[in-house]
């Protein structure tokens, strides 16, 4: 009888753990993802709003990003997905409110290619400083894993080039 109630416990700890983890996604960015959504997605596939995770990076003494990893899963009415990475600024309107503005967003991973699990991206020096480097952990997949169970650790590293119209690339 205790066994049963102990393993109920671990997952109820780890659930809370989770989801502390995670950090709401503001509103009005909320709303700029599912417009994203709508753009990217075919007519079969649906957003899974909780499964976005966002963070927000200091570039400069008073200028920031702000990165959202969403996914859409059910293209062509398979059973894959698809995750998508989008940059973001933000200024407050005339309300205070926020408003964020899209830089750039790209496909950054996939069932058979790879995943962000969480988004913990990191910042990295540019010794030219005109670009602002980025990298961030996924888990690949390997020639013998699931499509949706990638088991490699590893890092892409991507560059917001370009002042007046950023574009976002991936770095090999």
């Amino acid at each position: 009888m205790k066994l049963p109630l102990l393993a109920a416990s671990l997952l109820f700890a780890c659930t809370l753990a989770h989801a502390a983890d995670q950090p709401t996604v503001p509103k009005p960015l909320e709303e700029q993802v599912s417009r994203l959504v709508e753009l990217y997605k075919d007519s079969f596939a649906t957003g899974y709003p909780e499964a976005t995770h966002v963070q927000t990076l200091k570039t400069g003494q008073n200028s920031e990003i702000t990165l959202a990893v969403f996914t859409i899963e059910g293209f062509d009415m398979g059973n894959n997905y698809s995750q998508y990475l989008a940059v973001f600024s933000s200024t407050p309107n005339e309300e205070g409110q926020e408003h964020y503005s899209l830089l750039d967003a790209m496909q950054i991973g996939g069932g058979g290619w790879r995943s962000i699990e969480k988004l913990d991206a990191r910042l990295v020096a540019d010794p030219s400083g005109r670009r602002t480097l980025i990298d961030i952990p996924v888990m690949e997949n390997t020639d013998d894993d699931s499509p949706n169970f990638p088991s490699r650790a590893g890092v892409i590293h991507l560059a917001l080039e370009g002042s007046q119209t950023p574009r976002l690339v991936e770095q090999n």
